[in-house]
């Protein structure tokens, strides 16, 4: 089986688990987040705005606020194609192409290079820090020209031993959830 063959099949059981015990799953360990040298060192923070039963980044989010960080949201802006845009209020934000709420394409564009944490949606990551997304390479595109920290955001049962790998696969260099901060160090 092909390795976009193998994804599309992860996608679809690690969505349908998700779906099912991610409600019930607790938020991710900030403090741990928090308590590392990563965050110390971060001015601009990457967040997203949770759907469906993806992790939820508030609390993160909250203790960026009262660390005085700046937190950035992606926008769609064409096929495979987003853009992280300025803080502006959640009140004017617009629903995008896939349902998710995103900044107005009006907000100041940031620079990748200006971002040094960057919080990733994910459906799994192994334990080389291989990210399984959704599918549209949005993220993959626009992290490998990022040089700020790539943690994937998920639950515990969203880590696995080993997931299908392409070429254009950008890997997190760590992954938080609701048990642990895992920083790898293969990348």
């Amino acid at each position: 089986m092909s390795a976009t063959n193998a994804k599309t099949t992860w996608r679809r059981d690690m969505r349908q688990l998700r779906n099912r015990r991610g409600p019930q799953a607790s938020p991710p360990r900030v403090h741990e987040l928090t308590a590392s040298g990563i965050w110390a060192s971060a001015s601009t923070i990457a967040s997203y705005c949770q759907a469906g039963s993806e992790q939820t980044p508030s609390l993160i989010e909250e203790a960026a606020k009262k660390a005085g960080k700046a937190i950035v949201y992606p926008r769609v802006i064409g096929a495979g194609k987003m853009v992280f845009k300025a803080p502006v209020p959640r009140s004017s934000f617009e629903i995008g192409r896939y349902g998710i709420a995103e900044p107005p394409a009006t907000a100041e564009t940031i620079d990748v290079a200006k971002i040094d944490l960057f919080l990733v949606p994910l459906l799994a990551c192994d334990q080389y820090g291989t990210r399984l997304g959704y599918g549209g390479g949005y993220y993959d595109r626009l992290l490998e020209q990022a040089p700020g920290f790539r943690c994937g955001l998920g639950f515990s049962f969203q880590r696995v031993a080993d997931l299908p790998r392409e070429r254009h696969d950008v890997r997190m260099q760590g992954l938080l959830t609701d048990l642990e901060f895992e920083i790898y160090t293969a990348n």
